[in-house]
């Protein structure tokens, strides 16, 4: 893994995307750009990038998740809970490359599973176009959360019908 750096402007995409999907390069930098510079995002985006991820593994392991970039957008952080927007790029099973964008929370369940998808969608990239395509709907779906919110994890695990904080009195 390498990173974080605070834009996409700063991954080296050509070390990162499968040769198939080179030339979507242009397009996923301009839509990043779009979402790191959001008003609510600036100075809070993490990038990562995964150059061993490159060539689609060669088993389909069940459950398989092989990020090959990533970003964390960190909307409230406290001390024991938070509210992140995530988008990523990743090769899942059979494998297919996908991306992913989600809404996590901090996990308040007995068992603790340290995070919770509060609401997440994924999408199938067969080639660039799909690609590009997928990566816009991601942006778009978490510029959405940017520009409306609601920016604490109460809400969010409120929707998405899972355990507050205890000392949530709301």
């Amino acid at each position: 893994m390498a990173g974080p750096v605070p834009s996409l402007a700063h991954v080296p995409l050509g070390e990162v995307l499968p040769q198939d999907y080179q030339d979507a390069e242009g397009e996923l930098r301009r839509l990043a750009n779009g979402l790191d510079s959001h008003p609510s995002a600036a100075g809070r985006s993490a990038w990562h990038w995964y150059p061993g991820h490159r060539e689609p593994p060669r088993s389909a392991d069940r459950g398989l998740y092989l990020l090959l970039i990533d970003t964390t957008i960190t909307l409230y952080s406290a001390r024991d809970d938070w509210l992140e927007l995530a988008l990523d790029i990743a090769w899942t099973e059979p494998p297919k490359l996908t991306v992913n964008a989600a809404v996590e929370v901090g996990c308040w369940c007995p068992q603790d599973h340290n995070m919770h998808q509060a609401c997440t969608k994924r999408w199938h990239a067969a080639n660039c176009r799909d690609l590009a395509e997928a990566f816009e709907a991601g942006t778009v779906m978490l510029a959405g959360v940017l520009a409306e919110g609601p920016f604490d994890p109460h809400t969010w695990r409120v929707r998405a019908g899972l355990p507050d904080r205890p000392d949530t009195s709301r």
